[in-house]
């Protein structure tokens, strides 16, 4: 085993190894490890399902922490969840399954009958859903207000209804930005109740 004396501060990498010193003022003296990548086909496919994963839901990100509310970790949970359940197809043919995404999640209870409409030769997208509050135990229900999200899954970009639609209107129409195709459009809706202290879970249309 060699043996250097060391008169004054060294710091840096010498060779295969590496010299430092702590805070505590120990010089220290190590090896430089190579990191060990061996490139399975597992570790490729645990790859690129994140890589697919965070690309996919990047551009969902502000709109997933307004959605679960009052949990700061929401986005990396929501990260997990596509993770182990959104994932489609077999290595390397990946795809992401943007129906299994929710957006939203929490108590307010959403409408029944919620159904979509692209038109064609336009850019317009209507919603129809039952207003009927009869079996909510919210008594304020009418008054649940809806968003829309919208996704381009090729242009990885985000619009939403920005007007305020109120339950008791049963209907809300959307206009999808210049060179958005529908095909690559995918669709949530939820409810926010009236004080915006609560949501419901999120529906993917498509």
């Amino acid at each position: 085993m060699a043996r250097i004396k060391i008169t004054g501060i060294i710091s840096g990498k010498v060779g295969t190894v590496s010299i430092y010193e702590t805070k505590h003022g120990t010089q220290v003296v190590r090896s430089i490890t190579k990191a060990h990548d061996p490139k399975t086909p597992k570790q490729l496919a645990h790859r690129m399902k994140f890589s697919l994963i965070n690309k996919g839901l990047s551009p969902l990100n502000e709109a997933i922490k307004i959605g679960f509310r009052g949990d700061s970790r929401t986005y990396r949970k929501q990260i997990s969840r596509a993770y182990h359940e959104a994932i489609a197809g077999e290595y390397p043919n990946f795809t992401l399954d943007y129906s299994k995404i929710k957006i939203a999640e929490g108590e307010v209870q959403l409408p029944a009958d919620i159904a979509v409409k692209i038109h064609d030769n336009s850019q317009l997208v209507s919603f129809t859903w039952n207003p009927d509050i009869s079996s909510n135990a919210n008594n304020a229900g009418e008054k649940d207000m809806v968003k829309i999200l919208c996704l381009n899954e090729t242009l990885k970009e985000t619009t939403q209804l920005t007007r305020t639609v109120r339950r008791s209107a049963g209907e809300a129409s959307i206009e999808l930005p210049e060179g958005w195709i529908p095909a690559d459009t995918h669709l949530w809706f939820y409810l926010k109740s009236n004080d915006s202290q609560k949501n419901s879970d999120s529906v993917y249309l498509k």
